[in-house]
């Protein structure tokens, strides 16, 4: 009687016998001569070589690939640590450059006051500019000086030996400035060229214009305007403005005269209160 070859469904269905015959083969191949399983070995192996050599030359490009990707992030992170560093050195490095600044003017403004300044016996305030007001009618700046450093209302505000306002309103520490391009500043001055009295008044622009210069009085564009004496508020020749253009209107007795501060409150940083 004719017996068939056991298939693989079969074996699956009988474990035990698959597992002796597994044994049965081990055992065959172990007690084989060593050039015999040696030759069985290679015989077996040789068509598994190109498969492992595949799978070993994908591995290494796998591993070399996430090396250079860890490393890419690495790298990145390493970048923008230092990036991040050299932001903060540049930020440190403008502030104090802007420090640096500051100081260079608060000393060259207390300088130049002293120097062009002789008659001046009081020692002046220095003081920092810390606000400025909003409204589009009313002129002012809040300063970081107030009575307790001395500063009394209607005390004189100058910076870079020109005027620039009135103290008008004094607390503990600040005080507000009146400018003079203030509406309801009037500043007694005199035209250095010609003499004449003038009156600078505020019109809440970046512009003053002169009250009451006569008619006859030949203004040129340049002339410069200090602070009178009369009046015994401000001090005698402190620079306030320069003319920047006259009009004499037929049958006005005074000239319509438009003037420039001498001072661009934007860009005043620190300013020298002169006490009474």
């Amino acid at each position: 009687m004719r017996t068939s070859t056991p298939s693989f469904s079969n074996l699956i269905k009988h474990p035990l016998a698959t597992i002796i015959t597994l044994l049965v083969i081990s055992l065959v191949l172990l007690s084989l001569p060593p050039n015999i399983s040696g030759c069985i070995k290679m015989t077996c192996s040789a068509p598994m070589r190109p498969f492992q050599w595949a799978t070993c030359f994908c591995s290494n490009k796998a591993s070399a690939f996430f090396d250079n990707v860890i490393s890419a992030l690495h790298d990145a992170q390493e970048k923008r640590h230092l990036e991040k560093q050299v932001l903060q050195i540049k930020n440190k490095l403008v502030e104090q450059q802007d420090t640096i600044y500051k100081l260079q003017n608060k000393l060259r403004t207390l300088s130049k006051f002293q120097t062009e300044n002789t008659a001046v016996k009081k020692s002046p305030i220095l003081a920092d500019v810390i606000g400025y007001d909003s409204s589009n009618f009313r002129k002012s700046i809040t300063i970081n000086a107030g009575s307790k450093q001395g500063v009394k209302p209607n005390d004189i505000v100058v910076s870079d030996n020109a005027l620039v306002g009135k103290i008008t309103t004094v607390s503990k520490r600040h005080s507000i400035v009146q400018l003079v391009t203030d509406p309801a500043a009037r500043i007694p001055g005199r035209i250095v060229r010609t003499r004449e009295q003038v009156i600078v008044e505020g019109n809440a622009t970046a512009f003053c214009k002169l009250k009451y210069t006569p008619r006859w009085a030949k203004l040129k564009k340049g002339d410069d305007i200090v602070t009178s004496d009369i009046g015994g508020l401000y001090p005698p020749s402190l620079p306030i403005a320069t003319v920047v253009e006259n009009e004499t209107k037929s049958g006005a007795l005074f000239q319509s005269v438009k003037v420039l501060p001498r001072v661009n409150i934007s860009k005043v940083e620190s300013v020298l209160v002169i006490t009474q």
